[in-house]
């Protein structure tokens, strides 16, 4: 019933009482305090604060009824419990106790199990009275705490319709703005556009105009060393040669600048093809650069989609010249592959070269970005930028994983909505890659990343 043992204060002048009282309770496990007159009883009762109280009637100085009244009227004690032991059987004596808020009587000789019977049902209702005091406390405060709710209701309603009333006035007057910007970007567009297409004349007929002194350069100073020979010996041919390979590296320049101008841009249709094939021809545009290092290429069971066969193709291209470039003296090998990734095909293309530091792995995707002279590897620093801008232009990402001596893995992913069944492919077939050839060798394999 309780959490901690029942209390229960006795209260008589008569020891015998006292004693019989205490010990009958005292078997049935409940914790016994005793009083022998009613001052101390009162003084008790603000102390411990018992779960129930048996007074008895007659005691001296202070009786049993004065002492209820003057627990009764004390806040601290006036929820006790109380029952009154009496030996009168006066009936206006017990109304008097009743009605001073005593509620019930045991009548001496004691009988035991009316006693406890009596003693059981007042502290089960105590119980019942705490319970109820509880939950009103609770319900108190739900009510209170439901009211305060719906106030808040109320008040969030009355700020909703004025948000909602200015909201309104301002998606109308965002509404016309954005009409207006709207109208405004499609001119830009336009004008963009008008532009983009005269900066790739301007940039193609650039690179077209320097070309040409650039080949007058290197060929006039190929037939100096040629047609000279005897005369220039020592320095004078090691400029030669310096002019010549500074004009072949300015051709290389301009002819990369302007594959990363146009990258991205191609308007070619897009076309369902299968990537195997394009691959091939990357190979086979590479076919002096592998029989040169002897590269041994793998290639994997790639998937057909429809992408613009152009970009992809020069996108293999510089990841495989990539891979063999950046190979020092072992043997190099490349894998190619796809797997199925969600919503995307994610292509790898691997190499065994040098490897890639981590803290420069974003920063190789950046034009004119090297990590390495012109005479230890040569190039223009711009290839994997125009493998970046190729992805994107397929709603797709690249990235790459690698360290130092542990050759470099590339990945790129390109959409699954882009996937065509390879039975309504086109017919758009290129030269198979070499086989056994000397000096590189190609394989198809169905190897996983």
């Amino acid at each position: 019933m309780y959490n901690r043992p029942t209390t229960i204060l006795v209260v008589n002048n008569c020891c015998s009482d006292l004693k019989l009282i205490s010990q009958v309770l005292k078997s049935q496990g409940f914790k016994i305090l005793v009083a022998n007159n009613g001052f101390s009883a009162i003084s008790l009762a603000e102390k411990s604060i018992p779960d129930l109280i048996l007074l008895d009637t007659i005691m001296p100085e202070l009786d049993g009824l004065e002492t209820c009244q003057r627990l009764k009227s004390n806040s601290k004690t006036q929820n006790i419990p109380i029952i009154f032991i009496t030996e009168t059987t006066d009936i206006e004596t017990k109304i008097r106790g009743l009605k001073l808020g005593a509620l019930d009587y045991i009548t001496k000789p004691f009988d035991e199990k009316e006693t406890l019977a009596r003693i059981e049902t007042q502290l089960k209702i105590q119980q019942m009275r705490l319970v109820l005091q509880r939950q009103n406390k609770q319900l108190q405060k739900e009510i209170v705490q439901r009211k305060k709710t719906e106030q808040q209701r109320r008040n969030i309603q009355a700020k909703e319709r004025e948000l909602n009333y200015k909201l309104e006035q301002k998606v109308a007057e965002r509404t016309a703005e954005l009409v207006h910007t709207t109208k405004e970007l499609e001119a830009s567009n336009q004008e963009l556009k008008r532009s983009n297409a005269e900066l790739e004349s301007f940039a193609y007929a650039v690179s077209h105009d320097l070309k040409a002194p650039l080949r007058s350069i290197k060929m006039f100073a190929q037939l100096l060393a040629q047609e000279y020979q005897e005369l220039l010996q020592g320095q004078p041919q090691e400029y030669l040669g310096y002019i010549t390979s500074s004009a072949e590296q300015m051709e290389n320049l301009i002819h990369d600048l302007l594959a990363y101008s146009r990258a991205g841009k191609n308007e070619q249709t897009w076309i369902p093809v299968s990537l195997e094939d394009l691959v091939s021809k990357s190979v086979r545009n590479l076919e002096a650069t592998i029989r040169e290092h002897r590269a041994i290429v793998k290639i994997g069971n790639l998937p057909t989609l429809m992408v613009n066969p152009t970009e992809i193709t020069q996108l293999f291209q510089n990841l495989i010249s990539n891979g063999i470039k950046f190979c020092r003296e072992q043997q190099p090998v490349i894998e190619i592959g796809a797997v199925c990734d969600g919503d995307n095909w994610q292509f790898f293309v691997k190499d065994n070269g040098i490897g890639i530091d981590s803290k420069y792995h974003r920063k190789i995707f950046q034009v004119f970005k090297r990590l390495h002279s012109e005479d230890d590897y040569p190039g223009t620093g711009i290839g994997l930028s125009i493998c970046e801008k190729i992805v994107k232009h397929h709603d797709g990402k690249i990235w790459l994983e690698s360290a130092p001596n542990q050759g470099s893995n590339f990945y790129f992913t390109l959409p699954k909505k882009l996937h065509i069944s390879p039975q309504s492919v086109l017919a758009l077939r290129f030269d198979a890659p070499i086989a056994g050839r000397e000096g590189f060798l190609v394989q198809r394999d169905n190897f996983k990343p």
